[in-house]
């Protein structure tokens, strides 16, 4: 059981921060275009205000949905990136083979049935009839060319290594040869890395980033980069033409303008909840909001490869000194977990066994014992929006405060921020991932194979590989849950980053918008909604 610590500096600074007195450094400003949008139809509606939530948007309601978001994806296309904000888009746009259900389980999607004819050959029967938006019907050739392209793009990788060699039966059935067994297999083929395209457009070299084409519910109509993204339903969509005709995407960064666009009217449904807003969103009749736990796995994460984080010792040493409790209290108001162990416990196998919890001396004997200087110990923290520098800032008062670390913080777009994380050009920063298996989780964050994508540690580990790839080569849900606590202990001593706590998935809609649906991994299907 963790122990009752005093937290008298982090829990001042987390009433403070709270109450809105901490302002914080280089915060991203609203765009102008943006706040004056949402201030004007504010001070337009006067007395009215309530009025204009219906008036003024039902025409448009009844076909269309408006979504506010704060990060910008990087890219259109399903194998360039690794961002949770691409992957909203590109389940849109397109289908893989499975999709990730309720229940975190792979449904067959694209895939209509598939057989399992040993623990290395897997054999896939494919929907016919299935139009991409060019009116190209989707055959073999087109998942083949689609794995293949996965398995070479740097960013998504980890996610085409199980599927080994792929065959093509006939027009409608593939083969899979695994190198091995692979029990992350079918979860991999949820990933938008994995998104069936057109074999012929691969080959000629399509620009996927200007002109997406899929097999999804969606087409992209217009990206407004830094404004907005608008989609129009797909008339040939094998499960049938959704509901809402029109999905449009307007990125607003700053949380507040966020809350304010959903009270106006602005728009019907924010995926980045700004959590100090969230009593004053619950309260609102004409509002719902989903605020569950889910697999979203927040930490400091730092690079292994330079000084000083190449010091087991000092890494252990900040991850004792940082209050998750106050962390969590100040950036989300409470809504989500205090996480210790390096993988989330929600997955079964993972234990708290060998990690670092909030604990002042522990982390004084961890720093003393790295034999390191605090005056040479100082780092800059990237935050890619106003919630990760909320956690930034408890973050550099506790390292100050507890162990005499001076930090700064840095604020960049995430775009940016995603590409100088990749590429190791970074000290420490504010990140998360989120992953539907265990599996799939250890291999996108701490597999070597995954340095330059979402092994932001750059961890390279041969002991933690071949813990991963033992959990990836066991079929036997008992050895295999044994498998993972193995891989789960040893990752917590070694201790690679600091795990701040694991997130509710919080979304705030309109009344009447029916059929919203989201899992524990985030995953949502916007054309099973429509409108009362």
């Amino acid at each position: 059981m963790r122990k009752k610590q005093m937290r008298r500096l982090a829990s001042a600074l987390a009433l403070t921060m709270a109450a809105g007195l901490f302002t914080g450094c280089g915060n991203p400003a609203p765009k102008e275009s943006e706040s004056a949008s949402a201030e004007t139809e504010k001070t337009e509606a006067g007395e009215s205000q309530e009025a204009g939530k219906t008036e003024d948007s039902s025409a448009a309601a009844k076909d269309t949905l408006i979504i506010a978001t704060a990060n910008e994806t990087p890219s259109m296309t399903t194998h360039l990136h690794n961002a949770t904000a691409g992957d909203y888009l590109n389940t849109m746009t397109h289908d893989r083979l499975f999709s990730t259900g309720d229940d975190l389980s792979p449904q067959p999607s694209l895939c209509e049935s598939y057989e399992i004819v040993s623990d290395t050959e897997w054999l896939f029967h494919l929907r016919k009839g299935v139009k991409f938006h060019n009116g190209q019907e989707m055959k073999a050739r087109d998942v083949k060319a689609s794995l293949d392209l996965c398995k070479e793009s740097p960013q998504v990788s980890q996610y085409g290594q199980s599927t080994g060699t792929v065959d093509i039966v006939d027009d409608y059935t593939i083969k899979i040869t695994t190198d091995g067994p692979q029990s992350g297999l079918l979860y991999d083929l949820c990933h938008h890395g994995n998104a069936v395209l057109p074999a012929d457009l691969i080959e000629s070299g399509h620009d996927f980033n200007k002109e997406p084409i899929g097999t999804g519910p969606y087409k992209l109509v217009e990206w407004k980069k830094g404004e907005s993204i608008e989609y129009e339903a797909f008339e040939d969509y094998w499960g049938g033409v959704a509901p809402i005709k029109h999905v449009i995407w307007k990125v607003i960064p700053e949380g507040s303008s966020r809350t304010m666009a959903l009270e106006t009217g602005e728009v019907d449904l924010v995926v980045d909840v700004e959590t100090t807003d969230l009593t004053r969103l619950m309260e609102d009749p004409d509002l719902e909001v989903f605020n569950e736990a889910g697999t979203t796995h927040q930490w400091m994460m730092v690079n292994n490869e330079i000084a000083p984080f190449n010091n087991a010792d000092f890494r252990r040493a900040i991850a004792s000194a940082i209050d998750k409790e106050a962390v969590i209290q100040v950036s989300l108001q409470g809504t989500g977990s205090v996480s210790d162990s390096m993988l989330p416990g929600c997955f079964n196998g993972v234990t708290d066994t060998g990690a670092m919890t909030y604990d002042v001396e522990k982390a004084k004997e961890y720093f003393a014992a790295s034999g390191l200087d605090p005056a040479d110990c100082g780092f800059a923290i990237i935050c890619s929006d106003d919630m990760k520098l909320r956690q930034g800032q408890v973050i550099q008062s506790c390292l100050k405060e507890n162990l005499g670390i001076e930090t700064t913080l840095e604020s960049m777009d995430l775009a940016t921020y995603l590409d100088v994380t990749a590429t190791g050009d970074y000290q420490a920063a504010i990140g998360n991932y989120t992953a539907s298996s265990v599996l799939a989780f250890s291999q996108g964050v701490y597999h070597s194979m995954s340095i330059n994508g979402s092994n932001k540690t750059r961890l390279n580990n041969p002991e933690i590989d071949a813990l991963i790839e033992k959990v990836q080569a066991t079929l036997d849900p008992e050895e295999n849950e044994k498998a993972v606590t193995e891989l789960s202990d040893a990752i917590n001593e070694l201790c690679p980053q600091a795990p701040l706590f694991v997130r509710n998935n919080i979304r705030a809609y309109k009344k009447g918008l029916k059929g919203f649906n989201i899992n524990a991994a985030g995953s949502t299907y916007y054309h099973k909604m429509s409108w009362e």
